[in-house]
């Protein structure tokens, strides 16, 4: 025997379910949109500038909508530092940090950032004050900083920093600075597969050798050459 459901529990369900669709459709909206935009920080190892940027982009795919629009760079440092920076190559910038439908993926340009930023007990920048004060250092520290982000070998930031500010005599800061700095290249090439000969791999060998050459005779930087040669 065949039972009938009411009427009344029939049109309820009906309704509950479209009242589910319609609270779904008003969750899901929003979220497809906020995932659809990307938005970050750029940086600039070349000025120290950095900017904000922001895309359209179909979720799921590599499809942008539209062009990619950006604020006007600016520097979170100011004449102590920037005046000790090289005239290097061509500005190219790097994404420090980039954020879709609330997930924030930081990067390397994110470390020194940070310390860019860093400010003193009284809110004045603090590796802006430390360079004015310690101007003969600071001609040291900022070009190799400057090298390391271009070769984007961040991780290695906080460690010069460290030993920038540990008072050693400017001449001899230099030469810890770099053997921090082969350290962390060494660490770096060693990241890649075995056999890989990639561009980016090529220029931080070349680099790397151009640093080693510059101490001549120094046992320590010669007994670190042997993994910059070209394979």
């Amino acid at each position: 025997m065949q039972t009938n459901v009411p009427k009344r529990f029939t049109l309820r369900g009906i309704l509950i379910g479209v009242v589910i669709l319609i609270l779904s459709g008003l969750f899901a909206v929003p979220m497809f949109l906020s995932s659809m935009v990307i938005a970050g920080v750029e940086f600039c190892p070349q000025l120290f500038q950095k900017r904000d940027f922001n895309y359209l982009r179909i979720p799921g795919t590599k499809i942008r909508l539209g062009s990619t629009t950006l604020s006007p760079a600016s520097s979170p440092s100011g004449t102590p530092v920037l005046t000790h920076l090289a005239a290097t190559n061509p500005a190219e910038w790097q994404v420090s940090k980039a954020s879709q439908g609330g997930k924030t993926t930081e990067h390397g340009p994110e470390i020194l950032i940070g310390y860019l930023t860093a400010t003193n007990a009284d809110g004045a920048n603090a590796w802006d004050d430390w360079s004015f004060k310690n101007p003969a250092h600071a001609k040291v520290l900022w070009p190799i900083v400057q090298e390391v982000a271009e070769q984007d070998l961040y991780f290695c930031v906080p460690e010069l920093f460290r030993l920038a500010a540990s008072e050693i005599p400017p001449p001899e800061l230099g030469r810890k600075l770099r053997l921090a700095c082969i350290d962390a290249a060494q660490l770096k090439l060693q990241s890649f597969a075995a056999g890989q000969d990639l561009p980016a791999q090529r220029k931080l060998k070349s680099w790397g050798q151009m640093v080693i050459e510059e101490f001549g005779d120094d046992s320590e930087f010669q007994s670190r050459k042997a993994k910059f040669a070209p394979e």
